[in-house]
C-alpha cells in the first residue's frame, strides 16, 4: 500500500520496471491519493489509471485541464458505475477545444512536426488530405495556426491535436516525404529523443481515436467473416 504522496512520487519518478508499475497501481487512502492529486499536477494521469480510486479523487480528476485525466477518468468502472451517462469520451464533438499538460520539449516537437512540411519535407496534395488538411496550402496555413497554439499553450479541437501528431510522426519517420535524416539537422533533436517523446504523446493523445475515421479519413468496413 502507498503510505504517503511522497512515496508515490518517489515511485512516479523511479525508471520504468515492473516493480514501479506494480508500486503505482498499489492501494492508498483517500487523503493520499487527494494530496498527490494537490501536491503532483505532472502524476494525475497516472493516477486516474489506478484500479481503486475513490469517488472523491475521481471527481476532482474529473475536471483536471488535462485531456487525459479526464479521458482516463470516463473509462474508468467505478467512476461509471456512478456516473453511466458519463462514458465513451471518442464520440465528444470534434471541435470541443482541449489540453494537454505537456513539457516545453513536447510542444516544440510538435510545432517542428508542422513546420518541417514547409522545409526538407516534400509533401503531396494526396498526402496532406490524408493528414486531414485540405491541400498542401492549407496543411502550411494550418499547420502554422497550430503550431503556434500549441507552443503557446492554446487549447485545440481534437481534430487539429490529431492533424498534428499524425504530421509529426510522418514527417520524422519519412525519407520519402517526410525529413527522415534532416530532421535532427533542422530541428535540433535526435532520433531517441524524437521517438521517445513521440510515444508519450501517443500513450497522452488518447482523443485521436475519436476523430480518424469521422472528421478525416473513412474506416474501411470490416469483411465477413
Amino acid at each position: 500500500m502507498i503510505s504517503s504522496a511522497d512515496e508515490y512520487k518517489e515511485w512516479f519518478d523511479a525508471p520504468a520496471s515492473d516493480e514501479r508499475v506494480r508500486k503505482l497501481r498499489e492501494p492508498a487512502t483517500q487523503e493520499t491519493w487527494l494530496e498527490v492529486i494537490e501536491r503532483f499536477p505532472e502524476c494525475r494521469a497516472e493516477v486516474a489509471r489506478s484500479r481503486e480510486l475513490p469517488l472523491a479523487a475521481l471527481e476532482i480528476l474529473r475536471h483536471d485541464e488535462d485531456e487525459n485525466v479526464r479521458w482516463r477518468v470516463r473509462i474508468c468502472a467505478s467512476w461509471l458505475e456512478a456516473h453511466p451517462d458519463d462514458g465513451e469520451p471518442w464520440n465528444d464533438d470534434p471541435s470541443t477545444p482541449i489540453q494537454f499538460r505537456l513539457s516545453d520539449d513536447e510542444r516544440a516537437l510538435l510545432r517542428f512536426g508542422l513546420s518541417e512540411w514547409g522545409g526538407p519535407a516534400d509533401c503531396t496534395e494526396e498526402f496532406a488530405v490524408a493528414m486531414g488538411f485540405d491541400n498542401v496550402a492549407d496543411l502550411f496555413a494550418s499547420g502554422t495556426r497550430i503550431g503556434e497554439a500549441i507552443a503557446a499553450g492554446v487549447p485545440l479541437s481534437r481534430t487539429d491535436w490529431t492533424r498534428a501528431l499524425l504530421a509529426t510522426e510522418v514527417v520524422f519517420a519519412s525519407d520519402v516525404i517526410g525529413s527522415g535524416g534532416d530532421w535532427q539537422i533542422t530541428t535540433g533533436f535526435g532520433d531517441e529523443a524524437t521517438l521517445g517523446m513521440l510515444r508519450s504523446l501517443q500513450r497522452r493523445m488518447v482523443m485521436c481515436r475519436g476523430v480518424v475515421g469521422k472528421v478525416f479519413g473513412t474506416r474501411p468496413a470490416r469483411p465477413h467473416a
